[in-house]
């Protein structure tokens, strides 16, 4: 299947004066006449298509089919134009799209209609997805029909051509997650699946008609804000047996941090064939990176997450890379003994584990952080760092170190921990206190 992702929203002629609403009236006309196009010859190659035909304005609840198309699609074409720069829904499809795409190598298409690469990247749309228009496709400056058809073909043309390398990801992590949050929300009652679907912002009348109201509550929770996925949980938990309450907790904890910190998590493993890079966070609590960790990985039951040893001023190198390497053994079960060429020969041959360590760094100097991070990354390939630093240090500003969000405040950051430390209390179990450091 493959995915169309678009935005049909309209201004009003007060918003955009009468020459710019005229000026939208062509663009929204040309794409409409792209998608017509695409779906036909989509269909005509073999293709089955998804793609929302509502006229969607600011506001409007979403579909909630829409997470089933995608998470299954197999390729997405995203249709840029100005109306789509800053596209609130838009962005939550690119943000799973994206996140396919570093996770699974999804096919992800970006078509530029009369935008530049450099608005996109400037846009909210850019900043917030992080999508890669570098290779995109430029449409014709015209928008006329014969000018849609001649770029309905090059979109088609493109996913014939890249089509065998296409693979389907049922078993993918993220799907699992959904799949498991789907199980625990089995016994909850129909009043309380329906105030989630409110919550979350699915149409009602599309999801009361679903067959499948339990996966899209679970879909839309893993691309949802903390706020809503709090709400959701809190009403939830307590109609839950102990042991799935947990269960459902646990699943939600990670949910602090958004996808596209999850997405650069993800990436830095893939940035560099063979080896790894370290990620930054400001924080000094672990729990936070932790969790990061389990975001990326979406829960998955071949990630491993290590605490290593905190970095300090007072540390010889040496010593920090000596108690870290011995831990990062002890947690993969090799014997101690082992020489260091048979762990790295042992971890090339199994790419697939990922290996996330976080580690806290006291220090001011960030040649200490980044010598430790590189002998690590050389003795275990593909292992991710994730460097938990104040915020008011400079050991993340090394090109070496990328920062997980843009911007991550001391407010944004109390406010993720108070998320986990609430979200914890609704466990039944031990909370997780909202000063701890662990």
């Amino acid at each position: 299947m493959v995915f169309l992702s678009h935005t049909s929203r309209r201004r009003t002629v007060e918003e955009l004066g009468a020459a710019g609403f005229k000026a939208q009236g062509i663009r929204k006309d040309y794409l409409a006449r792209i998608l017509e196009q695409l779906e036909e010859l989509l269909h005509a190659a073999g293709f089955s298509v998804w793609w929302d035909r509502r006229d969607l304005h600011p506001g409007d609840s979403i579909d909630p089919t829409i997470y089933r198309a995608l998470n299954d699609c197999r390729a997405a074409v995203v249709l840029i134009d100005a109306d789509a720069l800053d596209a609130g829904y838009m962005r939550r499809e690119v943000n799973i799209l994206t996140f396919r795409h570093v996770e699974h190598n999804l096919h992800v298409v970006p078509v530029l209609l009369q935008v530049e690469a450099e608005q996109v990247r400037d846009s909210a749309l850019g900043r917030e997805t992080g999508i890669d228009v570098q290779l995109a496709l430029h449409a014709s400056k015209k928008q006329n029909c014969l000018a849609a058809r001649e770029t309905a073909e090059r979109i088609v043309q493109h996913l014939v051509a890249e089509s065998a390398a296409w693979h389907r990801d049922i078993h993918s992590a993220e799907n699992r997650w959904i799949d498991d949050v789907t199980l625990c929300l089995e016994q909850a009652t129909p009043n309380a699946l329906r105030r989630a679907a409110e919550t979350l912002d699915l149409d009602l009348v599309r999801w009361e008609r679903s067959t499948e109201k339990r996966w899209e509550i679970a879909a839309a929770l893993w691309s949802a804000d903390r706020e809503a996925v709090y709400e959701v949980i809190e009403d939830i938990a307590y109609q839950l047996p102990a042991g799935i309450r947990q269960r459902i907790v646990e699943h939600a904890l990670p949910l602090w941090a958004d996808l596209r910190a999850a997405r650069t998590v993800r990436a830095a493993s893939a940035e560099i064939p063979g080896t790894g890079r370290a990620v930054s966070l400001a924080t000094r609590f672990l729990r936070l990176g932790e969790l990061l960790a389990r975001r990326a990985s979406a829960g998955s039951r071949k990630a491993r997450v290590v605490r290593l040893t905190d970095v300090h001023g007072e540390s010889t190198i040496q010593d920090l890379v000596g108690q870290s390497d011995a831990t990062l053994r002890r947690e993969l079960n090799f014997p101690a003994e082992t020489p260091a060429e048979e762990v790295s020969a042992a971890l090339r041959r199994h790419p697939g584990r990922h290996l996330y360590a976080v580690l806290r760094s006291d220090t001011v100097n960030p040649a200490t952080t980044a010598a430790v991070t590189r002998e690590l990354q050389n003795r275990f390939p593909g292992i991710v760092m994730i460097i938990l630093n104040n915020a008011g240090t400079v050991a993340w500003t090394t090109p070496s170190i990328t920062p997980a969000f843009d911007d991550f405040p001391p407010e944004r950051e109390r406010a993720a921990r108070k998320f986990i430390s609430d979200m914890s209390e609704l466990s039944g179990g031990k909370k997780i206190e909202v000063d701890s450091d662990e």
